[in-house]
């Protein structure tokens, strides 16, 4: 049964990874016990609702799964599953971000004590954000209020064969997203990568400028998927389909720049006509062979999203 195998398997994501099929094989022969029990009762095979209301009251995956799990609990054993969710998501996201402000501070030309003067330590911020979530989750805890940490459904859980996202690499891409957008507005200046001769000029070709508020809106378009990964990694289906639209839309709009021919403009008041113009059409040729491997890029991770969005219809196409 698919919800039954999507459910085992949300529980067997929150399991050592040692003892999860064991343990796993035996929740599917105590459910499906269950299951033939009530249908015995009924006379009839039980309806995808039915079987919903089923595994709901056999408890949400989190804190099946945590009751196999040997933790001294810091918190009630109740809500210390979502606890200890909420402190691993965090981690994963914090650990993104640090990691795209170092790369991005690398490309500014800051030094290790610039960086640390304008961006808090990441020990600080970790200790902070796990203090909130205890403080959160207690309070929680203590106002009786844990019943709103098991509105769930078995539905909405990912298909058991399909892995969704991961939160790291979607914070990653975001983060990436997000910094991208404020240069490309002008907000932050990188330093030049390659650096040229005081002689030598190289700026961006018109073309950019016709492409900028798309481009602009394939940014952002980013952002919002990244984050839906973020807040819904399970969602798996939908997730897939918006990153198969971001990637096609961010393929259409790299043709259309590479249509232009001519992507940055040399210019210098030394140089001869003759080396400049060669010196052009080198660069063009590189920014080619740049923007056609982004068009392959993109098509690449649209074909693997859209490979996972066809098990995952595979999959849930039919809930006995």
């Amino acid at each position: 049964m698919d919800l039954i195998e999507r459910y085992l398997a949300a529980i067997g994501r929150n399991l050592p990874a040692k003892q999860a099929g064991d343990i796993t094989a035996e929740l599917r022969d105590v459910l499906l016990s269950r299951v033939e029990d009530r249908e015995a009762e009924l006379g009839r095979p039980l309806a995808p609702k039915e079987l919903e209301a089923l595994l709901m009251d056999f408890g949400n995956p989190l804190v099946v799964a945590w009751r196999y799990r040997k933790l001294q609990h810091l918190i009630g054993p109740e809500i210390f599953p979502f606890w200890w969710q909420a402190v691993k998501i965090m981690l994963l996201i914090v650990l993104g971000i640090y990691v795209v402000l170092i790369a991005i501070a690398g490309l500014m030309g800051q030094t290790a004590a610039e960086f640390k003067r304008t961006v808090p330590d990441i020990s600080y911020v970790a200790v902070y954000l796990f203090g909130m979530i205890t403080l959160v989750c207690t309070g929680i805890e203590l106002s009786g209020k844990t019943a709103a940490l098991n509105k769930w459904r078995p539905s909405r859980l990912p298909p058991a064969g399909v892995k969704p996202r991961s939160r790291f690499e979607a914070t990653v891409e975001g983060v990436m997203s997000c910094l991208v957008i404020l240069w490309w507005i002008g907000r932050i200046h990188l330093r030049d990568i390659v650096p040229f001769p005081g002689f030598l000029s190289v700026d961006l070709a018109p073309v950019w400028t016709t492409y900028h508020w798309p481009i602009l809106a394939y940014l952002v378009f980013d952002v919002v998927a990244n984050g839906m990964i973020v807040v819904r990694p399970g969602n798996v289906r939908l997730n897939a389909a918006v990153s198969i639209g971001r990637w096609a839309v961010g393929a259409a709009i790299s043709a259309g720049v590479l249509q232009a021919g001519h992507w940055v403009v040399i210019s210098s008041a030394t140089m001869a006509p003759q080396a400049l113009d060669a010196l052009q059409r080198n660069f063009d040729t590189g920014m080619r062979f740049g923007i056609w491997g982004g068009i392959a890029v993109m098509a690449g991770k649209a074909a693997s999203e859209a490979w996972r969005l066809y098990r995952a219809r595979q999959q849930t196409a039919v809930i006995v």
